[in-house]
């Protein structure tokens, strides 16, 4: 395969390293939700067994950087790499669609530990992320969808180019030097989509965050790789595209018109499972708050998704609170249910329960062939509820809950960051850590990370569980 005509790894480098630290309000506050719903996600997973088998692994490599939900420290790097599975552990953090991955969890746990190694503030730090954001972006674009179709999990492939570049940024690398970063990132790209459904999939978020602070810290100290990583012959596009080869004409307009962030935006996750079905449980939640049904009304539930769902959502009958989070049939049983999907739903208890279980063969998800979906523009989803009185209710969802058209309102926001964080960040500590959220100019990320520095009750979710029973009737 011939080179592509555009220096893509040139071009995104160069803007990287030297567009000026000027963000509008708008694109600040958006970074500082990224900032704040990561944090909170990273606090919700620092419990989860997963995580403290990763942070168990780490002990012996002692150092200053904290790791969330311990009260040790170890190297910048595998700071990243606890804190970044913690992040993704709970399937609570934030999609960016147009990237076709998650983006805080590999990201911002990589600037954070970068932060504490040369004691930045989080204004560096949100100047970084914002560069990050673009990065990953314009990569995700460039690989669009067929990328995500042939299996690859792009918060690893495409999430650890992100992280190096932001990383890069906060260091003040030089265009040649960010370039380098880049590169290097591009060997440590990986992440298949086998591992849905396992505890390495949320370890996938902790190793791009790893990968970042390496490459970055490579490339300052001088270490180089090929200048044309993502768009040489055996470059990153040609070995890592799907059906579709990589298209890395966008990035010479890198410095034109808005951020990624601006106007595609973040998708904020209402519930902690796989952003493939909220498109679905949101419509089936209307539907049913609409008509006043319950579970024990529904014949039916038939679920339309893009291609790219159907990859992710492997499990049709679970058998563990991994796999239930990437099922279709689960998640629609458990709002059937109890008109929500939280936290308490994802445990062994809760995905064995009978009731639950029942409603699952009544679930069908089928692939919507109508259109194609880029990564520019997605596919909606339809649910269609067939009712034992022989009533058809259909809505198709465009947008999920907390996306960019349909975002949080302020109470929603913070209802999201009390679900991941009472009960388990101490008192005394939380209410500093949402103090310096709401207004981070000027805080300094080390005492910031001290206040994450706590021993986390390790458990397989039960923490979060609620009360059984009642009739599952959404209100």
């Amino acid at each position: 395969m011939p080179s592509s005509p555009v220096p893509a790894t040139q071009v995104l480098a160069h803007w990287a390293a030297t567009v000026p630290h000027q963000w509008g309000e708008s694109t600040l506050r958006t970074a500082e939700h990224s900032l704040e719903d990561t944090i909170a996600a990273m606090v919700a997973g620092a419990g989860d067994p997963v995580c403290a088998s990763v942070r168990a692994g780490l002990r012996a490599i002692a150092g200053p950087v904290p790791m969330v939900g311990s009260s040790t420290g170890t190297c910048a790097a595998f700071s990243a790499l606890a804190n970044g599975t913690a992040a993704h552990a709970r399937e609570l953090d934030e999609m960016f669609f147009v990237a076709g991955g998650h983006f805080g969890c590999a990201v911002i746990p990589a600037l954070l530990a970068q932060a504490h190694e040369i004691d930045a503030t989080l204004d560096a730090v949100l100047d970084a992320l914002i560069v990050g954001s673009e990065v990953m972006a314009r990569v995700g674009m460039a690989m669009d969808r067929s990328h995500a179709e042939k299996g690859w999990h792009g918060t690893q492939t495409i999430g650890v180019i992100a992280a190096a570049a932001a990383c890069a940024r906060l260091l003040g690398l030089d265009a040649g030097r960010m370039a380098h970063a880049l590169s290097l990132a591009v060997s440590m790209a990986a992440g298949p989509k086998v591992q849905f459904g396992t505890d390495t999939k949320p370890v996938h978020a902790g190793l791009a965050a790893q990968g970042g602070v390496l490459a970055a810290s490579l490339a300052a100290s001088g270490v180089t790789g090929s200048d044309k990583a993502l768009e040489g012959p055996h470059g990153f596009g040609a070995l890592y595209a799907g059906s579709l080869a990589a298209d890395w004409r966008s990035m010479t307009a890198v410095n034109d018109g808005p951020l990624a962030i601006d106007s595609h935006g973040l998708g904020f996750k209402l519930y902690p499972n796989c952003a493939s079905t909220h498109r679905c449980l949101d419509a089936l939640h209307a539907l049913a708050t609409e008509h006043r049904f319950g579970m024990e009304d529904v014949e039916r539930v038939e679920t339309r998704v893009g291609r790219v769902n159907l990859v992710n959502l492997k499990y049709p009958e679970p058998r563990d609170p991994r796999e239930a989070m990437f099922s279709m049939p689960y998640a629609v049983a458990t709002m059937l249910r109890y008109g929500t999907v939280t936290l308490a739903d994802f445990t062994p208890q809760a995905v064995q329960d009978d009731a639950t279980r029942r409603l699952m063969p009544r679930v069908e998800m089928r692939l919507d062939s109508t259109r194609g979906e880029t990564a520019t523009e997605l596919l909606p989803h339809t649910t269609v509820v067939t009712l034992k009185d022989g009533r058809h209710l259909q809505r198709v969802v465009h947008h999920a809950k907390g996306s960019f058209l349909n975002p949080f309102s302020a109470l929603e926001r913070q209802a999201k960051f009390e679900q991941c964080t009472r009960g388990i960040l101490p008192q005394e500590r939380l209410v500093p850590l949402r103090d310096n959220l709401a207004s981070p100019q000027g805080v300094k990320v080390r005492p910031l990370l001290a206040l994450l520095q706590f021993e986390a009750q390790v458990d397989d979710g039960t923490r979060f569980g609620r009360l059984r029973g009642g009739s599952g009737t959404p209100h």
